[in-house]
């Protein structure tokens, strides 16, 4: 039997790319020559390219027994639980309680946000590696006494350096909290900030002022979208190019306020909470895909759910064939519904309704000290 030192790098790469996440960690043990190969740059993108169908579910929701947010991965086929994670440093083991939230997850990279705090963490749960993000150390140019706090976030990958970069949206505001959400948008100072992983730095970007909702990034490849304003009553998707690193916007359809974003079909879903009548007594859930970022017309209504159950479910993303995630308002009980027959499947699935937080995950051994970790 040949060992692996005799075999030809070209044969061993081939053979290697077909293997799992789990063993090439094994592998990595195997020799000094097979550890440089599985760390290298061109080899993790490759690997990454070959093993794009490994993609799961990973669902975010705070845990009323354990009394903290619990991170499991669901399988994307049977949809069911298969692995439950320890939250990373530096939330897990703290006696702090952090209000945790997925930023994005791109590549196999999840962010995590701690909310109301500057705690970032970049985690590859296949790996356990884990990134602490520095704080930015920017100059805040408002006046002194100001209250600054992260708006919006975001988490995304730039394909034209291979960089993976978190945005954040800075407020800085005079008045106490209380009193943040019903200031105009002209009264706050806004400041665009990026984080570049190979670099381990921010910078400042320029870009639109106006308001982030407090919702999670929409990532599709290379964009990042969130609901903005800068009057309350006129809302559109403010989009960040992550190469580019330039802001565009879009409309919502004409009548259409009450919103949330998710990603289909690789495109940007706008699933809108509209009344059956005057009165709001009857609501029900439009959902629309975007076709083009940037042009309001390019907007395609795919279909109505509801109004029968729309007041007891809130939506939490779309799985194949456009069926949709939804939980369960009172229980956070997780469900899916089918567009072409209209009926709902219990998933067994249990969360705190208000956190639940449901995003789509690749294993891979991308790293999360970014580069080539054979050149360190």
């Amino acid at each position: 039997m040949m060992m692996a030192n005799e075999l030809p790098e070209d044969l061993v790469t081939l053979i290697l790319l077909w293997l799992p996440v789990v063993s090439l960690l094994r592998f990595k043990c195997v020799c000094k020559s097979w550890y440089a190969l599985i760390t290298h740059q061109n080899f993790v993108r490759k690997h990454l390219l070959h093993n794009n169908s490994n993609t799961h579910l990973l669902l975010n929701a705070f845990n009323e027994i354990v009394g903290d947010f619990v991170i499991s991965t669901i399988s994307y086929e049977e949809l069911q639980i298969t692995l439950t994670h320890p939250l990373p440093p530096p939330f897990f083991g703290n006696s702090e309680k952090f209000s945790i939230s997925v930023v994005g997850s791109c590549n196999g990279l999840i962010c995590l946000h701690a909310y109301d705090t500057l705690n970032v963490v970049i985690w590859n749960p296949t790996t356990r590696e884990t990134k602490v993000v520095p704080e930015s150390n920017l100059p805040i140019s408002a006046p002194s006494g100001y209250c600054t706090r992260i708006q919006g976030m975001g988490f995304g990958f730039d394909a034209k350096t291979n960089d993976y970069k978190i945005i954040n949206f800075v407020s800085m505001y005079e008045l106490n909290f209380n009193d943040y959400v019903m200031k105009d948008v002209k009264e706050i100072i806004y400041q665009k900030e990026v984080y570049s992983l190979s670099t381990d730095s921010w910078r400042k970007v320029d870009g639109p002022q106006c308001f982030i909702f407090e919702n999670p990034m929409t990532y599709t490849t290379g964009m990042g979208s969130w609901l903005a304003y800068v009057n309350e009553q006129d809302s559109f998707v403010l989009s960040f190019d992550m190469s580019d690193e330039v802001f565009l916007k879009t409309p919502p359809p004409d009548n259409v306020t009450e919103t949330s974003l998710f990603v289909l079909n690789e495109s940007i879903a706008m699933v809108a909470l509209m009344p059956v009548d005057e009165k709001w007594r009857e609501i029900q859930y439009d959902i629309w895909l975007l076709l083009k970022v940037g042009a309001k017309d390019s907007w395609n209504r795919l279909f109505t759910i509801g109004p029968s159950f729309a007041k007891i479910h809130r939506p939490l993303g779309f799985w194949k064939n456009d069926t949709m995630f939804l939980s369960k308002i009172d229980d956070g009980q997780l469900f899916l519904y089918d567009p072409s027959t209209k009926q709902t499947t219990n998933l067994q699935i249990l969360g705190h309704n208000d956190s639940m937080q449901l995003v789509t995950y690749m294993e891979t051994i991308v790293s999360v000290k970014g580069g080539n970790e054979s050149e360190e």
